[in-house]
């Protein structure tokens, strides 16, 4: 035995030991640094939040004020246009009450029905003013200037059709001749139809001309009070403070990303100067050396059990109508999307990155951040710091996946990839990356829709996706494009479809490691798998 130890030598298991040791406690001290920095800037992250909520509040009230405010222009301009609202809401107002007079007049109710037409005459105008000046909102007024604009066009148009059944009438009803002595008797005269045919109409035309009257009375009635408002406030100013607010809002959001992040900052800090003073502090000397060397080896052992391992992962779901589709286990093509992105949460290595992002009809425009989640580098010596890290992820993401839903009606995958491609770009070069979507891959938005072909072309397609820059940058990142179902589809356009991916990725610098219609988690173990998909090329 003292023959093998020799053999060995003393100085290759000390240099060994030490380099583990020192390994171990660097990584134990930069965790527990990680913690506390996180634990230090929680109160602070609060707090911004808390001001952020603030700013929020005063945008909103900005924006009110800035509907509220008067118009620029001239004083006297304005009051003459107040003065023509005011009058056109006056006559609205008159041929209400003349309206109300008329449909109360067969029921002999005396001057209670005169009441009751004044009020209704005067209520609604009030009351659809109030709601707009309550709701403060430019498109409301846009909604319903446009509702009671076709209202009074389609009244006209039945006004119409009224006139040309009664001209028709008339032309029916004139007598031809006129015989004087005739021996036989006249013929009876045809029913007149005139009254039954045209009742329904001018019932219609009744209500869409209400409405028209009492609608357009209000909002005569508010921009009257609109233009003849003397509350001083510039509208130019208050625009140039909402900026001056959003701008501070930007501000306050950067430093609350900057302390979520600085515990993230920290490690990576940590150990850029822990290997850079690893190749730079060499000095002479026998045991400076050996232990350098040791130190080296640990190193260089550590990073190679951990390349493999570590991994940035980031999960697209389908949020859209097209995957609630039901199989025939009577599960939802959604459902089971969620439950894979459980199980990845299971299988994922120590140390690495998930975030899912969620595929919405707009996915680029305003990013939908499910989740985002990362496991600490020391799986622990039975792994059992991994074990917990694998429930902690599946917990987090089971709570927050309860409330999701496939309610969105198209669907933006390209706008997902290009949020994708901005996660991957903060991640630093040695980390592999992968990009899982979970997805029946179906692109369906005004630029490019692809569900409503029934035979994608892939020339065509990637040519619309080249007019409209819809290329993100994926250089290195392996795609696993799983849960593809061709419900509804022919196999020819579920493959015609997968083509077209199969180019896109191409041109984008990415690798579709799968493509299929089942679910599976990946490989993490592999520093880069062979390129697999479906159909076997």
């Amino acid at each position: 035995m003292n023959e093998a130890h020799n053999q060995h030598g003393t100085g290759e298991v000390i240099g060994t030991e030490a380099a583990v040791h020192v390994d171990r406690h660097s990584a134990s001290y930069c965790a527990s640094e990680r913690q506390r920095i996180e634990t230090v800037n929680r109160p602070a992250i609060l707090a911004l939040r808390a001001r952020v909520g603030q700013l929020r509040e005063q945008e909103q009230d900005l924006q009110a004020r800035i509907y509220q405010a008067p118009p620029p222009g001239d004083v006297r301009l304005r009051r003459r246009k107040a003065i023509f609202r005011y009058l056109i809401a006056a006559l609205l107002t008159i041929a209400a009450f003349i309206f109300s007079v008329l449909a109360f007049d067969p029921y002999q109710l005396g001057w209670k029905a005169w009441l009751y037409c004044f009020g209704i005459a005067i209520v609604t105008p009030f009351l659809v003013d109030r709601i707009l000046e309550r709701w403060a909102s430019p498109r409301l007024v846009n909604v319903l200037t446009t509702v009671a604009g076709i209202s009074a066009i389609v009244s006209l148009i039945l006004l119409a059709e009224i006139r040309g059944d009664l001209l028709a009438q008339q032309m029916t009803n004139t007598p031809s001749a006129v015989i004087d002595n005739a021996e036989a008797s006249p013929a009876p005269p045809a029913e007149n139809t005139f009254y039954v045919r045209t009742l329904g109409l001018l019932r219609l035309v009744m209500a869409f001309l209400a409405f028209a009257i009492e609608i357009g009375a209000g909002i005569a009635l508010h921009e009257a009070v609109q233009l003849s408002s003397a509350s001083g406030e510039d509208a130019i100013a208050l625009r140039r403070e909402l900026a001056a607010v959003r701008e501070r809002m930007i501000v306050q959001g950067h430093e609350v990303w900057a302390l979520e992040n600085a515990g993230a900052a920290f490690e990576h800090e940590f150990w850029r100067d822990f290997y850079r003073t690893l190749l730079n502090g060499v000095k002479r000397g026998a045991l400076q050396k050996l232990l350098l060397f040791a130190l080296s080896l640990g190193v260089l052992a550590h990073r190679q059990a951990h390349a493999e391992e570590r991994v940035d992962l980031v999960v697209l779901l389908d949020l859209s109508q097209s995957v609630a589709v039901k199989g025939h286990d009577s599960k939802a093509e959604f459902d089971k999307n969620v439950a894979s992105v459980t199980n990845i949460m299971g299988a994922l290595p120590a140390g690495a990155k998930v975030t899912v992002i969620g595929i919405t009809d707009d996915s680029f425009a305003t990013p939908y951040v499910i989740f985002s989640g990362e496991l600490t580098g020391n799986e622990g010596y039975f792994k059992e710091r991994l074990a917990r890290g694998h429930a902690a992820l599946a917990h987090a993401w089971q709570e927050r996946s309860a409330q999701l839903a496939p309610s969105y009606r198209e669907t933006d995958i390209l706008g997902a990839l290009f949020v994708a491609s901005e996660v991957f770009h903060e991640s630093s070069a040695d980390r592999r990356k992968i990009l899982f979507v979970l997805s029946d891959m179906r692109q369906a938005t005004r630029v490019l829709n692809l569900e409503r072909l029934s035979m994608v072309q892939t020339t065509a397609a990637m040519h619309q996706v080249t007019n409209n820059k819809l290329f993100a940058d994926l250089h290195g990142v392996d795609v696993y494009a799983e849960g593809v179902d061709g419900a509804g589809e022919s196999i020819g356009y579920w493959q015609s479809l997968h083509d077209f991916w199969e180019a896109y990725f191409a041109k984008v610098g990415a690798t579709i490691v799968c493509y299929s219609a089942l679910r599976n988690v990946p490989e993490f173990e592999r520093s880069r798998p062979a390129t697999v998909d479906s159909s076997g090329r």
